[in-house]
């Protein structure tokens, strides 16, 4: 499924929908995609991306380093769902000692798109 826009409360929120892909390659045409559709946005990019499911690897974390390097400035927030467990311990510290205010976890899409809205 390609990244598409979605509306919520009268926002715009881009909508990574990674859910059960386990395939790396998929995984990285999604990313690509939606990156493309950040870079040509006018900026303050809100995200929702859903792992549900899914599996990452060394080869995409990679992938969103680099990527994440060049739309950075466009990203408003970023809001994740379906990161459980070790990985979810593992991106909130990365959160909290890196300073980073744009991401977030979420249990649910819909707790997501509250925060993702909210001034």
């Amino acid at each position: 499924m390609n990244p598409s826009w979605i509306e919520y409360k009268g926002k715009s929120i881009l909508y990574f929908d990674y859910r059960r892909v386990k395939d790396t390659l998929e995984s990285l045409r999604i990313l690509r995609k939606g990156f493309e559709l950040i870079i040509r946005s006018d900026g303050n990019v809100l995200i929702l991306q859903n792992f549900e499911g899914a599996v990452a690897n060394d080869e995409y974390m990679a992938e969103v380093k680099t990527l994440g390097k060049t739309a950075r400035d466009k990203v408003k927030k970023n809001a994740c769902v379906g990161i459980t467990g070790i990985k979810r311990l593992l991106l909130q510290a990365y959160v909290a000692f890196s300073g980073e205010k744009t991401l977030r976890t979420f249990e649910t899409e819909e707790g997501a798109k509250e925060w993702l809205v909210q001034e």
